[in-house]
């Protein structure tokens, strides 16, 4: 195996000419004021820019869906029938039915009924 580098090419020479000279002007060179608002403004526009950048990375959301009218068989039952058929289906389903709300008790009328609709089988 070979420790040798590879013999660096014309261009990569003046590059580093280049590079070195532009350090020592840089160094030798006293900043205005002008030099600093001209960064700054400088800093302030790629920021900008960056940021619209990433804004646009980010999808646009989705329209809201809209929901299906109730079924007029569930906007029949009482309050208690619908808790009842809830409890009923997901205890017949065993763990193949998941809701966040424990205690249905508190959930509306409306929201009782729509949750039913969703999960009952004969509905779709």
């Amino acid at each position: 195996m070979s420790t040798e580098k590879p013999k660096p090419s014309s261009d990569d020479v003046v590059d580093e000419i280049l590079h070195h000279a532009a350090q020592a002007a840089v160094s030798r060179r006293k900043s205005t004021a002008r030099d600093h608002q001209w960064s700054r403004e400088l800093g302030a526009t790629i920021d900008a820019r960056l940021a619209e950048l990433r804004h646009n990375l980010v999808p646009a959301d989705p329209p809201p869906e809209t929901t299906k009218p109730i079924r007029a068989s569930t906007l029949a039952m009482t309050r208690d029938a619908v808790i009842e058929a809830i409890t009923r289906l997901t205890q017949s389903m065993g763990g193949a039915v998941q809701f966040a709300h424990r205690n249905l008790t508190r959930l509306s009328d409306d929201d009782l009924r729509r949750l039913y609709d969703l999960i009952d089988p004969t509905a779709h």
